[in-house]
């Protein structure tokens, strides 16, 4: 699964750099969610990472879109019975997000994340098929009590990852793990204290800036690595779920940085569509704050980042 918004996913693209001793601590490798996953544990701690494994397994049989007999899967052909607690959290907090960037993030963008396909477009689609797609589209189309998707369907492409992310530090915390990564396609939660590197969104193999984190997850979304190009204009996988078309949002990049996975997840795709007002976004969220670059390479951050992190700018255009 995606994410964003193909949800249309939102690309994380945060590049670790590791500052554990590579004689104590080791990275197993797997495949979930449609994407590498990495998980960074001492060597006493394997058994641990191989149950995360499994757990992310888990998860993507409730939230994949596309997996058969997924949860997910069932609920968007009307065959399911009753949400799971995973799929409720999920759900709910999806909601709340929509509710607060007013539709900026919106789970119910399945139909668009289809006809924009970018991973095989190669001309953008015409204005009657996106107003055809957008019919169906709307987070208020939803409800929880009882659930009814009305005649929407879901895609958490956008969400999944950092719930799953923060089941997986759950998991480790009550195990006693105090040090440890969990990169999920680029969704980064940490135990301890690392340095971490934003790639650049305008040279994505070199980093724009490196910051110095603990106990926090970051995420950032860009529309620089998963695009196609028509007539001189790039139409990239983040689409804003009120217009059907591509973000135009002023913004290269967001990161957002959280001690919660799933809300640095949702936020920074909200973020990126809104632009520099969707800033205001964080002071709803607790311990929540995000770092934007510009189309012009400028770096916008909420008030007081620099006096939380360690952040330094290696490549400021």
């Amino acid at each position: 699964m995606k994410k964003h918004l193909c949800i249309l996913t939102v690309l994380i693209l945060l590049t670790l750099l590791c500052s554990c001793k590579k004689d104590t601590q080791v990275t197993k490798q797997g495949f979930n969610f449609d994407t590498v996953i990495n998980i960074t544990v001492d060597k006493k701690h394997l058994p641990q990472a191989e149950e995360a494994f499994s757990l992310c397994s888990e998860m993507e049989d409730t939230f994949s879109r596309t997996k058969e007999g997924s949860e997910l899967y069932n609920i968007n052909q009307n065959k399911f019975s009753e949400l799971s607690d995973n799929m409720y959290k999920v759900i709910d907090f999806s909601l709340s997000v929509s509710e607060n960037s007013d539709g900026a993030f919106d789970i119910t963008v399945a139909p668009l994340c289809d006809l924009w396909n970018i991973k095989e477009r190669t001309v953008p689609p015409y204005d009657g098929e996106i107003a055809d797609a957008l019919e169906n589209v709307g987070y208020k189309n939803i409800t929880l009590s009882p659930f009814s998707t009305g005649n929407s369907q879901i895609d958490l492409g956008a969400v999944a990852k950092g719930y799953a992310a923060d089941c997986i530090r759950d998991l480790f915390v009550k195990n006693g793990i105090n040090k440890a990564i969990i990169d999920l396609g680029g969704n980064v939660a940490l135990i301890g204290e690392y340095t971490v590197g934003i790639r650049n969104p305008f040279d994505p193999d070199s980093l724009y800036a490196r910051i110095t984190l603990k106990d926090k997850s970051a995420v950032t979304s860009g529309a620089y690595q998963r695009y196609f190009e028509h007539n001189g204009t790039r139409y990239h996988h983040i689409i804003d779920p009120r217009t059907g078309k591509c973000a135009n949002s002023g913004l290269a990049s967001v990161t957002v940085i959280s001690s919660s996975s799933m809300q640095a997840d949702a936020l920074s795709t909200a973020i990126y569509v809104l632009g520099e007002k969707g800033l205001s976004l964080c002071n709803k969220y607790p311990d929540t704050d995000a770092l934007l670059i510009t189309e012009n390479g400028d770096v916008i951050t909420t008030k007081g980042f620099e006096e939380k992190y360690s952040l330094e700018i290696l490549n400021k255009q």
